[in-house]
């Protein structure tokens, strides 16, 4: 099942006390800590769409005529999708710091993927195993996802996921909550009192997400008309990859 789409509206989200016996082992799409808010449920609504997009566009990755463009796509994107979904299922087991640990990654790869298709020169940089330190700064990178933000919101996220990967004081906000006698702790595991924290990190995963699906119709001409059945395997080809 994809990351629970369909579920009623509900105003606020349901905060869960860390003291409680109400904490699940496990959670589920009808009781996930975080239900109900708004970015969560766009985010949501986003997965299917762009499940059915790759599911369309995954058996054309097995052409051996695809473009060098393409065969960056078949690399970079389901690694970029497989991140997004994954911060999904974190958020929903209330697992905060590593699902925000995540966001970087997820940056890169969409970032990454957004310069070669703006900038087709870089193609065969990348096919021919492009250094990491010849390859645009994550700042650069990030411009390009994020290419309606002010400079000053780019430069706050960037310095926050730099410190989240790494360790830095700054970091434990992603896993501070507030016990129910009002004293701060630092969680080892599930964060459920954090909206704020939850929201931040989905906001970005689905602009990724959305932006990855795009990238996808774009570089292999999708058109909805064509998009086969939600049951086709999606997975894309592995051999389609310059040795």
């Amino acid at each position: 099942m994809i990351a629970g789409c369909i579920r009623p509206p509900v105003n606020k989200p349901r905060l869960h006390d860390m003291m409680t016996s109400d904490v699940q082992a496990i959670y589920s799409p009808d009781n996930e800590p975080y239900l109900g808010s708004e970015s969560l449920l766009a985010f949501d609504l986003a997965i299917p769409r762009a499940m059915q997009v790759h599911a369309a566009i995954g058996p054309m990755t097995f052409s051996s005529q695809l473009s060098p463009l393409q065969r960056c796509a078949t690399e970079i994107i389901p690694q970029g999708i497989s991140i997004a979904l994954s911060i999904r299922e974190l958020v929903r087991q209330a697992y905060l710091f590593s699902a925000a640990i995540l966001m970087r990654p997820l940056v890169d790869r969409t970032g990454l993927m957004q310069y070669l298709v703006t900038y087709p020169l870089a193609i065969q940089a990348w096919h021919d195993g492009w250094p990491r330190k010849d390859q645009p700064t994550f700042d650069a990178l990030f411009a390009l996802v994020m290419p309606d933000a002010t400079v000053q919101h780019r430069e706050q996220i960037t310095n926050l996921m730099h410190k989240l990967v790494h360790t830095d004081p700054k970091s434990a906000l992603f896993n501070m909550f507030r016990r129910a006698d009002g004293s701060l702790a630092f969680a080892s595991g599930k964060v459920l009192t954090r909206p704020d924290s939850a929201d931040v990190i989905v906001d970005l995963a689905h602009h990724c997400l959305r932006r990855l699906t795009a990238m996808s119709a774009f570089v292999f001409d999708y058109q909805p008309e064509n998009a086969q059945p939600m049951h086709q395997p999606g997975g894309v080809a592995s051999d389609n990859v310059p040795n």
